[in-house]
């Protein structure tokens, strides 16, 4: 039924749009496991139970590294099972966690009210939408990826205000509950009235070039088969190791910082409602990235790109160190969104460019697992910071150091031939 649906859709403008929009909402929608987001609840943890701010970051820390671990598993449930169905499974899962967030009450739940969080939030809906959508694009792949990153925009603009206001009205509890009801309600029948794998699934071919006939259809198959790297070909190059660790970093500094962000702006005089509002202007400069995105990845090299931002973030980072009120934390989330935005681009391009869309599930999965350890060992460090000192001036100059050396990893990347 939904087969013929997109054909008719079709014939006036391209399916791929359409599933375009759908892995748009899966990037939003991941939100509740977003660390913009549980940011939102950690002080609660923090005041209701009377946990240390290390404790409860050393807990998530944990959680994020081993569902980063497992979403290998994912990607290749990807390949095998097709993007359709694990959105839907990614999807109810979530559902399922937030409802079970709205009602723990001591570390072992927290612990797994964060991994399911982190695996079915942070990492599948971030996963599946970036194996899906290549291969409904080719030739605007940078600017449809490019358009995916509109839903965490909008996550990061939307939902941190959006959560703080149903925590000071109603509590952090029924702010969980309201997730788990518009992942039902809402996202999962879009996916399941929506999403297709690929063109060819219908007859078509990326880009909406028709096929004249099955020949085509299978020589299309076949060009992807030769052209695609299968996970195991990948991890043999350095490209793979050096994207992936690369791809670490930004995940580090980001969800440190976003974690212990209300903390973070009460040292640099900024109270609660305006961290509120601060946070969220991370995903601004994210509004024009399509645009951006698409002259600077046509334009330049990869590692060019890379060197680029890591320097760009490295200086916002030592900036961070001389802000001392909302204005200049404003001016320092613009600058590091715009850079990380440009970044997180690039990196996903590279990932399919580089090796192809054929098992593109299972190596966005073993790419993933970068992002989500680093994401992990990112709370840490900023809670360190503050417990041992006061202050995360300390986390802040590291995390500038560890960038600079990013940009050593950059200069070594190469398109990696496959034999």
């Amino acid at each position: 039924m939904i087969k013929k649906t997109a054909l008719r859709i079709n014939k006036h403008f391209y399916y791929g749009w359409i599933v375009l929009v759908t892995a748009t909402m899966a990037a939003f929608f991941s939100s509740p496991g977003q660390t913009y987001s549980i940011s939102a609840f950690i002080n609660h943890y923090i005041s209701d139970y009377g946990y240390t701010r290390t404790y409860i970051s050393t807990i998530y820390s944990i959680a994020t590294v081993i569902s980063g671990i497992l979403m290998i598993f994912m990607g290749r449930a990807v390949d095998r099972f097709g993007s359709r169905r694990m959105l839907i499974v990614a999807g109810i899962g979530l559902a399922m966690t937030t409802f079970f967030n709205s009602a723990v009450m001591n570390i072992p739940m927290i612990f797994i009210g964060f991994f399911f969080l982190r695996f079915f939030g942070q990492g599948s809906l971030t996963l599946i939408p970036g194996a899906l959508v290549p291969q409904w694009f080719e030739k605007r792949r940078a600017f449809a990826l490019s358009i995916v990153t509109m839903g965490n925009i909008l996550g990061n603009l939307i939902v941190p205000v959006f959560t703080t206001i149903i925590i000071a009205s109603k509590g952090w509890r029924f702010a969980w509950q309201v997730w788990g009801v518009l992942l039902l309600v809402v996202f999962i029948p879009w996916v399941i009235a929506t999403v297709i794998n690929k063109p060819e699934d219908i007859g078509l071919l990326p880009d909406n070039r028709v096929a004249l006939d099955e020949n085509e259809t299978r020589a299309e198959l076949e060009r992807m088969e030769l052209s695609s790297f299968s996970l195991d070909q990948a991890i043999k190059t350095l490209a793979f190791w050096a994207i992936g660790f690369i791809s670490m970093i930004v995940p580090l500094i980001s969800t440190g910082m976003m974690f212990h962000f209300y903390s973070l702006m009460g040292t640099k005089n900024v109270i609660p409602e305006q961290s509120a509002f601060v946070i969220g202007l991370v995903a601004l400069p994210g509004l024009i990235s399509p645009l951006v995105s698409r002259w600077v990845i046509d334009r330049y090299r990869p590692r060019i790109i890379l060197l680029f931002t890591l320097f760009a973030i490295a200086a916002d980072l030592l900036f961070m160190l001389t802000v001392k009120s909302v204005i200049g934390a404003v001016i320092f989330i613009l600058i590091y969104g715009f850079v990380t935005s440009i970044q997180n681009i690039s990196i996903n391009v590279l990932w399919v460019q580089y090796f192809g869309r054929k098992h593109l599930g299972s190596i966005r999965g073993a790419a993933t697992v970068f992002a989500v350890i680093g994401s992990a060992f990112g709370t840490v460090p900023f809670g360190l910071s503050y417990d041992l000192t006061g202050s995360y001036s300390t986390v802040f100059v590291s995390m500038a150091i560890l960038a600079f050396g990013g940009m050593i990893l950059a200069g070594s990347v190469h398109q990696p031939v496959k034999k």
